[in-house]
Parts: C-alpha cells; sequence; structure tokens
C-alpha cells in the first residue's frame, strides 16, 4: 500500500543528488567549450581575444585593434558548437593618430618608444632589438604601447629594418609616423655612409616612404674646396661638398660661370661646411671670377676665398676689383682699397614694392653697403633685391651710416609697402605696416631708440583693413573685444569704458589697430557696449557699418528698449540687426537675499544722472538691468529707493527718485512694489561719475 503521506521526506535526497550531477557535469563542458574557443580564435587569427565559460555561456574578453575584428570573433564563437550565448566584453585599444615608433642608439644603449599593433609585435621588435650587436642594452620595450592605427604595410618589417641600420652607426636614430620612415646620426667612415644612403634608398620595405635620411658623413676640417680651369678650358673640381643639393646648384654655377666646359668633378659629400646657403653663395662668387680667369684657380678653406691666376685684360681685371664689393655674407677675401668720388648731396634709398627691394643712391664704403645688403636678406628671405647702389664720399660715417640704414631697413620689413630714404644725416621712413603689431612695434623703435646722429622723420600708417570688423563679447568669463580700432586714443576711451559699464568684469583685449573704420565707428562702439552691458550674455559684432547684436537679456520689456536704444544711439549711416532671447526668471529668495544681491550690484557699479536733471545716463542701464532682475527675484518684497544729493535740491533728488521707479516699472517690477525714501537707513554710495557730480543711490527691501 502507497504511503502517500511520506514521499516528500526523500526530496532533499534527491536535490543533492541533482546538484552533485550538475556540478561534475558542468565542469568538463566548460573545459571542452573553452579549449575549443582558444583553438578556434587562433585559427581565425584573432588570438587577442580570450573565452572563458559560465556552463555553456561564453564571457568573451580581450582588447580589439578595430571593431571589424570584435564582430568577426563575436560571430565564429556564437557558431562554435555548443555555445548557447556569447557576451562580449571586449574593448577596442585606443587609436593613435600618427601612429610613431623611434629607436634611439647611443652607444651600447638602444632605447625603444612609441606604439606597437600587437604583443607579438612588440615581442619581435624587441627580439630584433637585443639582436642588433653584441652587449647591446635594449631598454623600453616593455613601456611600448598596444594602439591602433599602425599603417599598412610590414610594420614589424620595417622596424627591423631600422634597427639594423643602427647597427652600422654608434649612434643614431630611427623614426616611424604612420607609413613615413626616417633616419638620423652620423656614420662612421665614408664607406659606412655610402652604404647606408645605397640600402635605406633602395631597400626600404614596401608601402613606406622615405621622410628623411639624415644620416651624416664624417666631419672634415678644414672644409675645402676648389675649382681649377686647365689651358684646354675644362673645369677640375676638387675637396668636399656639403649635405643636400649643393651638387647639382655647384654644376649649375659651373655651367654658367664657364659654358661648355668640360668638369671633371673629384668632390666628395662630407660634413663640416659653413652653412649651405652661405657656401653655395661664395662658391658662386668664386666661380664668376674664374669666368674671367682662361688660367685660374679659385678655393675656399672654411670661410676664406682665394682667387689665383692672371687676367687676360684690363676689362677684366676691373671686373674682378669691382666683384670684391659683394664678398658674401661671412666671407673674407684680400682686402682691396678703392677710393669712391666724393658726391654732394649724399642721397641713399631702400624702396619696397610688390616686386621687391630696390636700393639705390650712395653707400660710405665697401664694407658698409656690404652690412646693409646683409640686413637686407636676413630681413627679407627670399625677396628679389636690386642693387643699384655705388660708393662714393661725402656721406656720414660708415658705422653710423650702417646703423642708421639698418634700423630703417627693420622697419622697412614691418612695411607692406614703403620706403627708407637719407640725406645726409636725416633719415626718413614712410609706409603702410603690415599689421597691427608691425605698426606699434614700428612706432616703439621710432620712439624709443632712433638711430644715434640722425634727424629721423617718420610717416608710418597703420595697416588699411577691409572689411572693418570689430567685436564686444560678453560671457561667464568676462568681456572680450576683437577685431580694429582705429588709435590708440580711441582703443584707449572703448576700453576705460568696458571698464566702467561692466563693473570691473574680466577684459580680454586682443583688438588691434587698423584704418579703414566706418565714419561715427568710435560712438557706434560706445553705444553699442552701453546696451550689451544690459544683456546677461551676448554679442555686438561690427562688419564695417553694420551692427549684429544677439544675446539674452534679463527681462522681455529689456528687448524692445535695448533695440530702440540702439536704433537712436547709432550714428547716420549704421544698419542695425537684432536677435535678443530672454533669459528665464530668477529662482525666488527672501528679503534677505534679495537685499544682498542688489548691495552687491551698486557695490560693483554706480547710478548716474545727467548733470542738471532727473536723466538716468544710459551708461548705467546696464545696472539697473541687473537690480530688476534682482528685485524680480523676490516678488512679494517692497523696494525702497533713497537718493542722496548734497549738492543738489530736494525736488531735483525726488526726480531721480522718481526716474529709478519709473525705470524699474518699466523693467516689469510692480509699481506698488517701488516706494521712494527722504533718508537712507544704510551706507550709501557716494561715486565721482563723469558725467554729473557725486551721486548716492540706496535700494532698501522691505
Amino acid at each position: 500500500m502507497c504511503r502517500w503521506r511520506a514521499w516528500w521526506k526523500g526530496l532533499p535526497a534527491l536535490a543533492v543528488l541533482v546538484a552533485l550531477a550538475v556540478t561534475f557535469a558542468r565542469a568538463p563542458v566548460e573545459q571542452d567549450l573553452t579549449e575549443r574557443a582558444e583553438t578556434l580564435l587562433s585559427v581565425i587569427g584573432e588570438s587577442w581575444a580570450h573565452a572563458r565559460f559560465e556552463g555553456r555561456n561564453a564571457l568573451l574578453e580581450g582588447e580589439a585593434l578595430s571593431e571589424e575584428a570584435r564582430i568577426k570573433v563575436r560571430y565564429e564563437l556564437a557558431r562554435l558548437s555548443g555555445v548557447r550565448i556569447v557576451e562580449d566584453r571586449t574593448t577596442l585599444l585606443p587609436e593613435r593618430r600618427p601612429f610613431t615608433f623611434a629607436a634611439i642608439r647611443d652607444g651600447s644603449k638602444l632605447h625603444l618608444e612609441g606604439y606597437v599593433p600587437s604583443s607579438y609585435a612588440r615581442r619581435r621588435i624587441a627580439e630584433a632589438a637585443a639582436a642588433m650587436a653584441p652587449g647591446i642594452v635594449v631598454t623600453g620595450e616593455k613601456e611600448l604601447v598596444r594602439a591602433r592605427g599602425v599603417p599598412a604595410g610590414d610594420f614589424i618589417g620595417v622596424v627591423t629594418f631600422g634597427i639594423q641600420q643602427l647597427a652600422k652607426m654608434p649612434a643614431g636614430r630611427i623614426t616611424i609616423s604612420d607609413d613615413a620612415f626616417s633616419i638620423e646620426g652620423r656614420a662612421p667612415d665614408f664607406a659606412s655612409y655610402d652604404a647606408l644612403e645605397v640600402t635605406v634608398r633602395s631597400e626600404l620595405p614596401g608601402d613606406f616612404d622615405l621622410a628623411r635620411f639624415a644620416v651624416l658623413p664624417p666631419i672634415v676640417s678644414p672644409f675645402i674646396w676648389s675649382a681649377a680651369r686647365e689651358k684646354d678650358g675644362d673645369v677640375t673640381l676638387s675637396g668636399y661638398i656639403p649635405l643636400g643639393d649643393a651638387r647639382r646648384a655647384l654644376l649649375d654655377m659651373v655651367r654658367g660661370a664657364v659654358p661648355g666646359a668640360a668638369i671633371s668633378d673629384r668632390l666628395r659629400l662630407a660634413d663640416g661646411a659653413p652653412p649651405t646657403e652661405g657656401w653655395l653663395k661664395a662658391v658662386a662668387f668664386a666661380l664668376g671670377q674664374l669666368g674671367r680667369l682662361p688660367n685660374g684657380t679659385v678655393s675656399l678653406s672654411g670661410t676664406t676665398i682665394a682667387i689665383e691666376g692672371t687676367a687676360p685684360d684690363f676689362a677684366a681685371y676691373d671686373a674682378l676689383a669691382g666683384a670684391r664689393r659683394n664678398v658674401p655674407e661671412g666671407y673674407t677675401l684680400t682686402r682691396f682699397a678703392v677710393e669712391p668720388p666724393r658726391v654732394d648731396p649724399f642721397v641713399w634709398g631702400v624702396q619696397r614694392s610688390a616686386n621687391g627691394l630696390r636700393l639705390t643712391g650712395y653707400a660710405p664704403s665697401e664694407e658698409a653697403k656690404r652690412l646693409v645688403l646683409d640686413a637686407v636678406r636676413g630681413d627679407f628671405p627670399g625677396v628679389p633685391v636690386s642693387d643699384e647702389m655705388r660708393i662714393a664720399m661725402g656721406g656720414p660715417a660708415a658705422e653710423a651710416w650702417v646703423a642708421a640704414t639698418s634700423f630703417g631697413v627693420s622697419q622697412l620689413s614691418r612695411l607692406r609697402q614703403g620706403a627708407v630714404r637719407g640725406t645726409g644725416t636725416t633719415l626718413s621712413i614712410a609706409g603702410e605696416a603690415l599689421d597691427a603689431a608691425a605698426f606699434m612695434t614700428v612706432r616703439m623703435a621710432l620712439e624709443e631708440s632712433p638711430p644715434r646722429g640722425f634727424t629721423l622723420r617718420s610717416d608710418v600708417r597703420p595697416p588699411v583693413v577691409s572689411p572693418y570688423v570689430f567685436s564686444l563679447r560678453k560671457d561667464g568669463d568676462g568681456l572680450t573685444l576683437s577685431g580694429f580700432f582705429p588709435s590708440p586714443s580711441e582703443h584707449e576711451r572703448l576700453v576705460e569704458a568696458a571698464r566702467t559699464q561692466f563693473f570691473g568684469a574680466r577684459l580680454n583685449d586682443v583688438s588691434a589697430i587698423a584704418q579703414g573704420a566706418p565714419q561715427g565707428f568710435t560712438a557706434a562702439v560706445m553705444t553699442a557696449m552701453r546696451q550689451l552691458s544690459r544683456l546677461e550674455s551676448g554679442e555686438a559684432r561690427f562688419d564695417d557699418n553694420q551692427l549684429k547684436v544677439t544675446g539674452t537679456v534679463l527681462y522681455p520689456e529689456a528687448v524692445t528698449s535695448v533695440r530702440a536704444n540702439l536704433a537712436a544711439g547709432l550714428p547716420s549711416g549704421f544698419t542695425l540687426d537684432v536677435a535678443l532671447d530672454v533669459a528665464p526668471p530668477p529662482a525666488p529668495v527672501d528679503a534677505t537675499a534679495c537685499q544682498s544681491l542688489i548691495n552687491h550690484l551698486l557695490d560693483k557699479g554706480t547710478i548716474t544722472f545727467s548733470a542738471t536733471d532727473a536723466t538716468i545716463e544710459t551708461s548705467s542701464f546696464g545696472l539697473l538691468d541687473r537690480i530688476a532682475a534682482a528685485a524680480a527675484s523676490c516678488p512679494d518684497a517692497l523696494i525702497e529707493i533713497s537718493i542722496r544729493q548734497p549738492d543738489t535740491e530736494a525736488a531735483v533728488a525726488a526726480a531721480r527718485a522718481q526716474a529709478l521707479v519709473q525705470y524699474l516699472a518699466a523693467a516689469g517690477i510692480a509699481p506698488d512694489r517701488l516706494i521712494t525714501g527722504e533718508q537712507p537707513s544704510l551706507a550709501v554710495q557716494t561715486p565721482t561719475g563723469t558725467n554729473g557730480p557725486a551721486a548716492g543711490v540706496q535700494l532698501i527691501v522691505r
């Protein structure tokens, strides 16, 4: 007979058996799925990912190089037999642009830094670095950062290639930035230099471009170069040539100096030369003289030029003697003293135009002229220079002439077009400045450091800009002035008005001086500034004679008032575009907090009136709008207005108090909240305004 009333007593034992079955059956399933998942991820080339299982649910983890890789792994793992759900907890490696890598060798030390695409790449690169040279100490391999953004191509291969090139130098550096490869250092000898240049330029792995080959050849001293013109007219070049494209330029110079001559080039690339630009100028000078010598030799040793040979005629001799006046900067030649003719008046000039510079008139000596030419080339690199100066006597002392003319050339470099002219000991500088900063620099130089011994005359004007823009932007950081102003005095006036009307707010002045302002510009800006001070935030922007005002007013009634005041205050010829929003109403506060807000405003600004009546000055509208906004935050309180005018009749003081009542009422404050008091009960402001006598205004919240 069944004992159905006691069957439940076997349930605990049954539950234990079920739990044991699940536990011992789950572990083999998870292990099997884990092993098969790792094999799958390796086969599909995504070994960065790892899967662990809770039952048949996969938890996917790892850092992917791309979103496509994450999608691929999720898809393949979901297809794996036995997997129920795939939970993706993978993340993307950060992308780096540019993707950079560098290896720096210093003797037996090699330092690695930058990004690698994977742990595998890091390991391979570290192995290549360790194998670079016996006893090499490698640092930085553990700090290489895995990241996305690796350029296309064999990244590991190009790094290994670069490390192999570093092995040929005692010190150097390779840099990879995206697909650009650079190498720098110094070869220990000419053979190593030749091998490095050939290898890097011809065997760099594909998909990578050689951005910079800055391996220096050995240093030689002295740096010798010579050109000899043989009896048959051929030219033999011997010695060394500096890095870069100097050889091509040099050969072109030889062909130009000695047309049709066969050239025997025995030059060797080497380091230790003077600056290439100056060296090529010296070579050009020397070759120019060689062209006048059928049998001659010109040579450079460091910065010394030597010319040897026999001139074929007097014309050639005169030309050779005259060429000594144009020895390149930084180089010396045998002294040649020729006394020039005397002139009266002694005049000279440097004119700058769109076509370049023109030097005219006279210079007191060859050396003085050379120094001025050097100054011109230094201040006007790459600008065409027409040198028409002649050497003459009768002028200022050479040292003073050079100082004055160089001073003028320095100022001329800051002018768009202009001229420096001298007559005796009078120096004149005239023209239009490149920009506002240049104008201020020239103005300061003319005032603080005029050339000694010269009378200075100046007609330097600010730049002309069009369109003529100016902006006042008010925000939480203060007031920003940008654009242009016509003169320093008007700028000072605007800045002073801004400090007054914006209650000492932080002023960020990035404006600059320029010509081209429309008529009435300053008056228009003052009008815009007064109304901008009434906005919570906003901008007043001038574009020639067009004014656009945008921003947020503190209360709805201010929209019409601001627009009307702008229209009435702008000078004739200005157009107006106004787009204003209204700020949300302030949060309610109690009377004490309201009084604190109003006191704070009166501490920062001053309410001023016309000197003779109760008219409120427009410069006070910004302060009154903020007082109105503060009063709106305590709608149940009364506002008592008190005026103290020690030197003003009581009737005028009362009228001024009523004027404030009317202004606040027009700003949305209920008239029955506004009362006037005869005597103030708190400390009264008594600032001295520029538009009237001392005045004190007190507002008491009751």
